[in-house]
């Protein structure tokens, strides 16, 4: 039996499990290559997406990201997430100061 787009039953199932086991993930079957991949949540980013052959090396890499602490967020990562950075202000610009 054919499936559209190369995605079976089994990748279904497989995609609910994972869906529910990682509800904060956004994780996909890529039937072009045949690969699993997955986004991790924000305070999560490593900077690029999770890819596996199979369900048990994603879990596997998810599980590594999930145990190691929330990622520092600098200037840089906010403006790849699309959140304005902190702006500092130099203190001679502050309403008020002596200095200005």
């Amino acid at each position: 039996m054919s499936y559209a787009g190369g995605v079976t039953p089994g990748h279904v199932a497989e995609l609910l499990f994972l869906v529910r086991r990682y509800p904060r993930w956004t994780i996909w079957f890529g039937p072009a290559t045949g690969s699993w991949w997955a986004l991790p949540p924000r305070d999560r980013d490593i900077g690029d997406f999770v890819e596996a052959t199979d369900v048990e090396r994603l879990v596997a890499r998810i599980e590594v990201i999930q145990s190691e602490p929330p990622a520092y967020r600098d200037a840089a990562s906010f403006l790849r997430l699309g959140a304005p950075p902190v702006r500092r202000v130099p203190l001679a610009t502050r309403p008020g100061d002596p200095a200005r």
